[in-house]
């Protein structure tokens, strides 16, 4: 979900970082795969680079990176928004808080707690939420929703709210109406699974209800939604509900087609 925001005042990086399924359909990933990833990789450090300020919204690798993939000095003197390492959250996300704040330690201009706080730079605000659960329970820890605004527009970034499914997230979300709102959507790609998951169903009910009392120009549903090459289905299950808001994928917003790498994985290998 790495996201990049400019404003007439400031520059703005949400999650720096980019991961990959290690094991999918019991496949490795594709050297198509790990070439994006490099690719990806790279233009994240060379917006990030560009950035002011940095938000991290949870401490999961896809979120915030260690300098694997993407270099820690795009942290240097920078402004730095980060969830708060110690409250609210779960045992893995405090020692992977502790290890990202130790290895960006010296580089930052401040590091910031940024959950339910409001930054101002000229006409841009920041304005963060306060800690909400990642999915319908905090097993998986919680996040921080972020919502941008200037003169121009508003921006309203989710994080892993997976879906939403929770009215934290929902209700943080009609409260703050935005012009654009990008969505993690629902992971329906573990939808018969053992794994413990969202239940798409809450998350189309939660959106619906969204939907009933805003409307955004454009709506972003990606990221988890987008490792289902059936993600489309879900996206048909809203339309009823859409007056004039337009749906889309990330690569969509972008005036590209979404590639699906990792669902497409055994197409990749010509299984």
């Amino acid at each position: 979900m790495a996201t990049f925001v400019e404003t007439a005042d400031v520059t703005i990086f949400i999650d720096p970082a980019v991961s990959i399924a290690p094991v999918r359909y019991g496949l490795p990933p594709h050297d198509i795969e790990l070439r994006r990833l490099n690719e990806v990789a790279d233009k994240i450090a060379s917006r990030a680079y560009e950035s002011e300020i940095i938000v991290v919204t949870h401490y999961h690798y896809d979120h915030h990176d260690l300098g694997d993939l993407v270099p820690v000095d795009i942290y240097e003197n920078k402004v730095v928004l980060i969830k708060d390492p110690k409250n609210y959250i779960n045992i893995s996300q405090r020692i992977r808080a502790a290890k990202f704040l130790k290895r960006i330690s010296g580089l930052p201009k401040e590091v910031r707690v940024a959950d339910s706080s409001t930054h101002v730079q000229g006409s841009t605000v920041i304005k963060i939420s306060s800690p909400t659960p990642h999915g319908p329970t905090p097993k998986l820890g919680y996040v921080i929703q972020v919502l941008i605004w200037d003169r121009e527009q508003r921006i309203l970034f989710t994080s892993d709210v997976e879906g939403p499914v929770n009215d934290d997230a929902v209700n943080f979300m009609i409260e703050n109406p935005a012009d654009l709102v990008i969505v993690d959507g629902p992971p329906t790609y573990l939808a018969g699974t053992k794994k413990e998951v969202s239940d798409p169903d809450t998350a189309l009910r939660a959106l619906a209800k969204y939907l009933s009392v805003c409307t955004p120009k454009h709506l972003v549903i990606d990221h988890h939604l987008l490792r289902d090459l059936n993600y489309v289905k879900f996206y048909e299950s809203l339309r009823p509900y859409i007056k004039k808001t337009k749906l889309l994928t990330a690569a969509e917003y972008m005036g590209r087609e979404p590639e699906l790498l990792e669902a497409r994985r055994r197409e990749l290998y010509g299984d």
